[in-house]
C-alpha cells in the first residue's frame, strides 16, 4: 500500500466509515496527506493514525482530549503521560463505582425481601451511599 489513497480506500482499509474520518478531519485529529481533484488523498501512515485514534477512544479518552495530547505533544513531548495518568486514575473511579453496582445488584438478588426498600443492607447502603459492606439476613458480611 504505497501510493495514496482515497478516503473510501482509507475507510475501506480502517473499518471507520467515510463520515468519521470526515469528522476527525473537522477536528484536526486527521489531516489528508494532499488533495488531487479536489479528493482527499491518505498516505499509508495514516491507516496507522486511524487505528491509533480508535484505541484512544477505547481507551475512554474523548475527541478533545485526544486532540489535546496530538497538540500539546510539539510543546511538551511528555505530557501524554499526565493526560494517560489521569484517564487512568478516571478508569479506576469508573470501575470502583460499577464493583459498588455489581454489588447492589448481586445483593438484591439475593435478598430475600419482597420488596428491596424494605431489606435492611439496601437501606444501610442508601445511607451511607453505597459504600458499606453487604450484610445477610443474619447481619453477616456477604
Amino acid at each position: 500500500m504505497s501510493e495514496l489513497m482515497t478516503i473510501g480506500e482509507l475507510s475501506a482499509a480502517t473499518g471507520v466509515p467515510d463520515s468519521t474520518i470526515r469528522f476527525w478531519e473537522r477536528r484536526d485529529l486527521i489531516v489528508p496527506t494532499t488533495r488531487r481533484g479536489g479528493q482527499r488523498r491518505y498516505s499509508p501512515a495514516d491507516v496507522q493514525r486511524v487505528a491509533v485514534l480508535r484505541l484512544c477512544q477505547a481507551a475512554g479518552f474523548t475527541l478533545a482530549e485526544i486532540g489535546r495530547m496530538k497538540r500539546e505533544r510539539h510543546d511538551e513531548p511528555f505530557e501524554w503521560r499526565r493526560l494517560v495518568t489521569a484517564k487512568l486514575e478516571d478508569v479506576q473511579r469508573r470501575l470502583t463505582e460499577l464493583d459498588h453496582a455489581r454489588e447492589l445488584l448481586n445483593h438484591a438478588l439475593r435478598c430475600g425481601h419482597d420488596n428491596i426498600l424494605h431489606c435492611p443492607g439496601f437501606q444501610a447502603a442508601v445511607r451511607d451511599g453505597g459504600t458499606s459492606e453487604w450484610y445477610d439476613e443474619s447481619g453477616a458480611p456477604e
